[in-house]
């Protein structure tokens, strides 16, 4: 038995590394945001973010001037991002479209989506990820995939030659997107995001799953609306020695982070073929920790703030899901076993 380490788990004793939340997934009034990127800036930096991307549709927003009047040296970044959002024809979908939409993370220059209006006629789901991923690549950039399960158009066979080293999100905070699944009138089951993850790290894929809240909704007056898309829902959690864009850019490409929705972990390390994972607890708040590896199975449970899995071979790979008592949940990236 031998590991793989294609995550953000990490061996134990590294030096000089510090974790910086972040969110990938962010709009402004540039594209359907409801306020301006300096706002949208301020309440992230005063939410006490460390780092954030802007990744308004069919736009790279200039991070520059939010960075001479928002950014402080090891303290808060702003990143330059797209979303590409590409639509795919489709006669025998609903909306005879299918959404197939990709983050660029620290692009240099906008990526075109294909086709009219961003419809790409007589392309595949599968070319069309491929196309704007390598396009992304070519940019500069990091490519994420975003929210499968809007408007229920990705399947899995659409996300079977994505590269490795993509983004996954598992988790998109937006109250439509549909993170969890469902059953259609015809008994017709679509998997969780979550399950989809499972699906391609089984089949071999190096691929890292993100959480991030798809922010549009920033107005003061909305604060109390859940429908709305509202920030500080979802983040990525980033292990790097320092607070700076090439450092965040690098972690992020080697899978060194961990997906949150409120748990914060204390401990993430892997010590031999031990994998560690200690929460930092809040008051009042009970813990689960699952173990899970291929094809999503649970290969241990632990009802506690601390648990150690030692691998035994023949898991596929190991993860680790933190659920705590309120629903809040933190997902590590897969050690790889062979």
């Amino acid at each position: 038995m031998a590991l793989a380490l294609c995550s953000a788990i990490a061996p134990a004793g590294a030096q000089g590394q510090q974790w910086f939340r972040g969110n990938t997934h962010t709009h402004t009034a540039n594209s359907d945001g409801d306020s301006p990127p300096d706002s949208v800036v301020r309440w992230y930096r005063e939410a006490d973010y460390d780092f954030l991307f802007i990744t308004d549709h069919e736009r790279i927003t200039d991070v520059g001037p939010l960075n001479a009047r928002w950014g402080a040296p090891g303290r808060f970044l702003v990143l330059a991002g797209e979303e590409v959002t590409q639509l795919v024809a489709d006669a025998e979908h609903p909306d005879r479209r299918r959404q197939a939409h990709v983050n660029g993370l620290g692009l240099r220059q906008v990526v075109v989506r294909l086709g009219d209006r961003g419809i790409a006629e007589n392309v595949s789901m599968q070319d069309a990820y491929a196309r704007n991923i390598a396009e992304i690549r070519r940019a500069g950039g990091i490519a994420q995939v975003n929210h499968p399960n809007f408007r229920w158009s990705v399947r899995l066979q659409d996300l079977m030659t994505l590269p490795d080293s993509t983004l996954f999100e598992i988790w998109n905070a937006h109250t439509g997107v549909n993170n969890l699944g469902g059953v259609d009138s015809t008994g017709r089951a679509i998997p969780s995001a979550e399950a989809l993850w499972d699906s391609l790290l089984t089949s071999g894929k190096v691929v890292f799953g993100v959480a991030d809240d798809d922010s549009h909704s920033f107005r003061p007056a909305n604060s109390d609306s859940y429908e709305l898309t509202r920030p500080g829902r979802a983040w990525i959690m980033v292990r790097a020695d320092t607070l700076t864009g090439a450092a965040i850019l690098d972690a992020i490409r080697r899978g060194d982070f961990y997906a949150s929705t409120g748990v914060t972990l204390r401990e993430l390390t892997t010590t031999g073929a031990t994998v560690i994972v200690a929460v930092a607890p809040v008051a009042d708040s009970r813990y689960t920790i699952e173990f899970i590896g291929a094809g999503g199975r649970v290969l241990a449970t632990v009802y506690d703030r601390r648990a150690e899995y030692a691998i035994r071979g023949g898991e596929g790979y190991v993860r680790a899901r933190v659920t705590d008592s309120n629903g809040r949940k933190a997902w590590t990236q897969a050690t790889r076993v062979r």
